[in-house]
């Protein structure tokens, strides 16, 4: 087979550049063979595959650091790749510092490598990966786009990649422009830029056939497997075990007038609400979710699924299930007027809402009514709407309490950034995109669920001195600093440890909008992630956000299974004790959990951007004004999001650089004649879309351009 190379220049680091792909490993997918390539001398020609005789197997070697050269005065480090579009790329080390990538030495590398490196570090250069020494690549997928050539047919990568793909013969049907997801084999070795073999696993598609978008963000995020179909007979059987108990301990819940609140499509329902005023003052408040451990017991078949998945995926018109929906919708879900299996958590509040003691137990209760958000906050906010008297009266107790803990988050420090939150709604026949704010029912709602999470975690450290946490730790040393130093410069003060309480007074310091919105933004930026832990009580964990010392999820086992985790250690047998093995093996399924938690966000995200960005070209004819905010402003260009629809768009520098502006200091300044205007991070600004660019087809850009706005 005939193959086209190139040789090294500044022309092909821009071809290599304009496509891409991401290797997405997934743990115990078998090997794609590689067929033993001919040389390795000649550098990476243009990123694409062809179809070729089935691959002949080789043996894998094991890994190891190949001699490169002297490496005297630089750091060996180990870290995951991530490349860019335009062929640079960055390693995120295990100690969290980033890495620049050069584009000669990305060739040989894909998005998730995890790679032995030697680094160097200056005041002028910064961190740099100076040499890749070894690369250990799982096997995984990508996705790619089939193009037709001269000579057959190749694939264009929809992430970065800088290395040729071959194409293993398929006997599926595959037409121009069709998009695949093929499997990436393991490799452990030096870094090498012989072709990649691969084979085709699935056909997605044309990109605009209907549904594409949901199918693509399943494949991509790894969310497409379907769910087997044993796992649903297994929870047939598990729901057939439910004889229930009569034991005053299982019927004590009975006859309490618990409520759901949720949304009006929301079939799986975790949690129910309840609360009364006690007669020496304070609360009790019982909050009850769904007993899902009772049916995914530890070791089954739908353990295992739920452990791999770890999550539901929520997309427009489509949810992907964490558990069959003989469970997840029925079984489990705390449907009104039928009898479930719930955890009960029963607190007893002082008048103030702070928690004097707590309970656990499992019962059986059955929900008094399915309430709406929209109906719940009608009646908190007096409008002529009635239910039962005991639910009235749970609502009323529920309203105070709830009027209590927000005070407390107030003190504490409170960043509330309440976006709209789009929902898909069909009107005469179409879907639309309608917006919905939150209100105060969400709101008492994100209060007990916070409430009762936050109680769980103090349960789990009093039982084990150690747990499952949700842990997020306060902005680092440098992104603190540079906040400092940008909030002085609008005469604000932050201390010098990170407080939330500072944050909550910047983010409302300033009058002007565009300030306010460019505060959130530092704000947003300067934020660590969350993720799931597992840690002993010694090692400082807590949620910065929060404002609190110990946090977990228990509240949605239906559809995450961290929660789940978090109740079988809660309800173990009395004396229960972990090893320290057991706690290892924990901590590496919680690691599962945060990552699949990312992947689900992600992939949500995806689909909505499509979504709002279709809305928005439809709605809004090109070249006609719409109001925007400058998220992210560089030397390239400056990102934008339209205000009303939340989609991104880009003004291009050179576009920018037309209409009289030039990049100082980190913001684009107008002439006299562009109105001597000032675009940075939070700058509100009048814009038009001209075109949508589909230069890389898995991420269409809409291109904006500035209009001229009157004194």
């Amino acid at each position: 087979m005939r193959r086209r190379t190139f040789a090294s220049s500044p022309e092909l680091d821009q071809l290599l550049g304009s496509v891409v792909l991401e290797h997405i490993p997934l743990p115990g997918h078998a090997s794609v063979p590689e067929r033993s390539p001919a040389a390795d001398a000649a550098p990476a020609p243009r990123p694409a595959a062809r179809a070729s005789a089935p691959a002949q197997p080789v043996p894998v070697r094991a890994c190891a650091t190949p001699f490169a050269g002297s490496l005297r005065g630089l750091r060996t480090l180990r870290g995951r790749v991530n490349l860019n579009p335009r062929g640079f790329g960055f390693i995120l080390s295990e100690e969290g510092d980033s890495y620049f990538l050069r584009a000669s030495r990305a060739r040989a590398l894909l998005t998730g490598d995890v790679v032995e490196f030697a680094a160097s570090e200056s005041a002028v250069e910064g961190k740099e990966a100076c040499s890749i020494l070894s690369v250990k690549r799982e096997p995984g997928t990508m996705l790619c786009e089939v193009k037709d050539g001269d000579i057959g047919q190749y694939l264009v990568p929809d992430e970065p990649c800088f290395l040729t793909l071959v194409m293993s013969t398929t006997q599926m049907k595959l037409r121009d422009g069709d998009v695949v997801s093929v499997a990436v084999p393991a490799y452990c070795g030096a870094p090498s830029v012989r072709a990649v073999y691969v084979a085709v696993l699935r056909n997605l598609g044309q990109r605009s056939r209907e549904g594409f978008d949901l199918d693509y963000a399943r494949a991509r995020y790894g969310f497409h497997e379907a769910m087997p179909g044993l796992l649903g007979k297994e929870a047939l059987a598990s729901a057939k075990l439910d004889t229930m108990e009569t034991s005053d301990a299982w019927s004590a819940h009975a006859g309490t007038p618990f409520v759901t609140i949720d949304g009006e499509s929301t079939r799986d329902l975790d949690d129910a609400v309840y609360a009364r005023r006690l007669d020496g003052g304070g609360y009790e408040v019982q909050v009850a979710i769904a007993d899902v451990s009772w049916y995914v017991r530890h070791d089954t078949g739908l353990d295992a699924w739920a452990g791999r998945r770890c999550t539901s995926l929520y997309l427009p018109g489509c949810v992907v299930p964490m558990l069959p929906e003989s469970l997840s919708t029925d079984r489990c879900s705390l449907m009104p007027d039928v009898p479930r299996r719930a955890v009960i958590m029963t607190l007893q509040l002082d008048a103030l809402a702070q928690v004097c003691s707590s309970s656990l137990q499992r019962g059986v209760i059955t929900s008094a009514a399915r309430l709406s958000y929209g109906q719940v906050a009608a009646f908190m906010s007096g409008r002529n709407i009635r239910f039962a008297q005991p639910v009235e009266a749970s609502l009323v107790a529920l309203g105070e309490v709830y009027a209590l803990l927000s005070a407390q988050r107030d003190a504490a420090g409170r960043l509330d950034f309440d976006d709209p939150e789009p929902t898909l709604v069909q009107e005469g026949g179409s879907w639309r995109i309608r917006w919905e704010a939150r209100n105060d029912a969400h709101r008492l709602v994100e209060e007990l669920m916070l409430l009762a999470n936050r109680t769980a975690a103090t349960m789990l450290v009093e039982r084990y001195g150690a747990g499952l946490f949700r842990h997020q730790p306060p902005p680092d040393a440098d992104s603190w600093r540079e906040l400092r130093d940008w909030a002085q410069g609008e005469d604000q003060e932050l201390p010098e440890a990170p407080s939330m309480r500072a944050l909550a007074g910047l983010a409302t310091a300033f009058g002007n909008s565009d300030a306010q919105a460019a505060a959130a933004l530092r704000i947003r930026t300067a934020m660590q992630p969350a993720r799931y832990v597992v840690q002993s009580q010694d090692i400082p964990g807590g949620h910065f956000s929060l404002s609190m010392n110990w946090y977990t999820h228990f509240t949605s086992p239906i559809r995450r299974y961290a929660d789940l985790l978090v109740h079988r250690l809660l309800l173990a047998p009395e004396g229960t004790q972990f090893t320290a093995g057991e706690w290892e093996k924990l901590a590496a399924q919680v690691a599962q959990c945060s990552e699949r938690s990312h992947a689900a966000r992600l992939a949500e995200r995806m689909v909505w951007d499509r979504l709002k960005l279709a809305g928005f070209m439809k709605d809004t004819l090109a070249g006609a004004p719409v109001r925007a905010r400058v998220v992210r402003a560089t030397a390239r260009g400056l990102r934008v999001v339209i205000q009303g629809w939340q989609c991104s768009g880009w003004l291009s520098g050179d576009v920018l650089r037309e209409q009289g502006f030039q990049y100082v200091d980190d913001v684009w300044v107008g002439t006299a004649g562009s109105g001597s205007r000032v675009l940075a991070e939070g700058t509100s600004a009048l814009v038009s879309w001209r075109e949508l660019s589909r230069e890389r087809p898995a991420y269409p850009e809409l291109q904006l351009a500035l209009v001229t706005e009157a004194n």
